[in-house]
């Protein structure tokens, strides 16, 4: 039976990919890659009689243990929501994708917003480029911002095309990629990665099958880029055995460990949480200075979301493990549904030099991979971020205006 469920996962998630590339859904293909990425240590099924899941430790699993089919089980309705919202999502009639002639913003009032994305971005590269070894203590906490930023200033270039402006937007992605690798972190990928599907969303009409040929090896060398660069930040040789270990057992699947403890012990329901770590989500979007003024526990700490239920070592863990942790199998099936459904949403037709839609875009796109493998805050924090910036819009508004 887990043969079967993993063979039909790994259909599903190969029609999925095809029709999104087909209809230039590349958010939503992004997060079917994303959210089976963990999974594929089940595919060993197929030809062998055992899965290994992580090679340190006892994850490996002869195919009649019970685990095997839960797991599997859980990976099929992950799929399936999303299968189901993307086929329902084909139903819904398209909308106007005119030109928008009344916006209430002004490319203005982006442009000098910008200024201040900028000059936050320059700053903090800057900072990294000059002092590799003595980091910020803070730096941690405002690294999604900092990103963010960046992704602000190429997404105005984008909207608005500016050969010198798309330069030095494009050096900026280069040298935080530089000055993150160098303190031996990989949070460059998820910064290039909003950067080339904005530029493809952006400029969807010209993406041919070579391009996309094109995105696929570009994008297997930065996954390359942030393998080496995990390598060397823990000192492990660059050996052809080390470097295949590595892209095999990553934190990417690791991430799929304190699932296996928890479809081991609390499949019976007992576990059931109802929404609270939802909840907590929700209520940990504040800036952390807040709590820390009133003598209040942030519920989902920045440095790990998913404290909650954390594996040391493991500072992560599968969406589909939240959603089970919370509502059970019905949970990851919805888990699937809903961010299919949402992402579909904002991966709609571009609409001509509509910075706010293909901003909103490219933070997504930023925190796909961050969300699946650790926690939906970080998808959450995308869109506070959003809202914070059109606050931003308006005062910038507002200082033009009142001039």
């Amino acid at each position: 039976m887990a043969i079967l469920l993993v063979s039909t996962c790994l259909l599903i998630l190969v029609v999925q990919c095809v029709l999104c590339l087909i209809s230039k859904k590349y958010l939503v293909a992004l997060y079917a890659v994303c959210y089976s990425v963990p999974f594929l240590g089940l595919v060993s099924s197929l030809w062998a009689d055992t899965v290994t899941l992580w090679p340190i430790g006892d994850y490996s699993f002869y195919l009649d243990d019970q685990f095997v089919f839960r797991l599997s089980l859980v990976w099929f309705l992950g799929v399936v929501g999303g299968l189901t919202a993307y086929l329902l999502a084909l139903l819904v009639p398209a909308g106007n994708t005119s030109p928008r002639r009344d916006a209430f913003f002004s490319p203005m009032d982006f442009k000098l917003a910008g200024l201040l994305f900028l000059s936050v971005s320059v700053f903090f590269v800057l900072f990294r480029l000059i002092n590799v070894e003595a980091m910020l203590e803070m730096f941690a906490g405002v690294e999604a911002v900092v990103v963010f930023s960046i992704i602000a200033v190429t997404a105005m270039v984008f909207a608005y095309p500016s050969w010198y402006m798309l330069t030095l937007a494009t050096l900026l992605v280069v040298a935080y990629s530089v000055a993150n690798a160098m303190t031996g972190d990989r949070d460059f990928v998820v910064l290039v990665v909003a950067y080339v599907l904005g530029l493809m969303y952006r400029y969807s009409h010209l993406i041919k099958f070579k391009t996309l040929l094109c995105v696929a090896a570009f994008m297997a060398l930065i996954l390359s880029s942030g393998v080496v660069v995990s390598m060397v930040r823990m000192d492990v040789d660059l050996t052809s055995d080390n470097i295949e270990q590595f892209f095999l057992f990553n934190s990417w699947n690791a991430i799929i460990l304190p699932l296996v403890q928890q479809l081991t012990s609390f499949w019976d329901g007992e576990h059931l949480r109802y929404g609270q770590t939802y909840l907590d989500m929700f209520l940990s979007l504040a800036p952390s200075p807040i709590y820390t003024a009133f003598g209040v526990v942030k519920p989902i700490t920045l440095d790990n979301p998913a404290y909650w239920y954390f594996i040391t070592g493991m500072g992560g863990i599968h969406a589909a493990g939240v959603a089970f942790e919370n509502f059970g199998l019905f949970g990851v099936f919805l888990n699937g549904f809903i961010s299919v459904c949402f992402l579909r949403f904002v991966d709609s037709r571009w609409r001509d030099k509509d910075f706010l839609q293909l901003f909103l875009y490219m933070l997504c796109a930023a925190s796909i991979m961050h969300s699946v493998w650790y926690g939906e805050i970080s998808m959450l924090n995308a869109m506070v971020f959003y809202v914070l910036s059109l606050g931003l819009f308006f005062a910038m508004k507002l200082v033009r205006v009142l001039k």
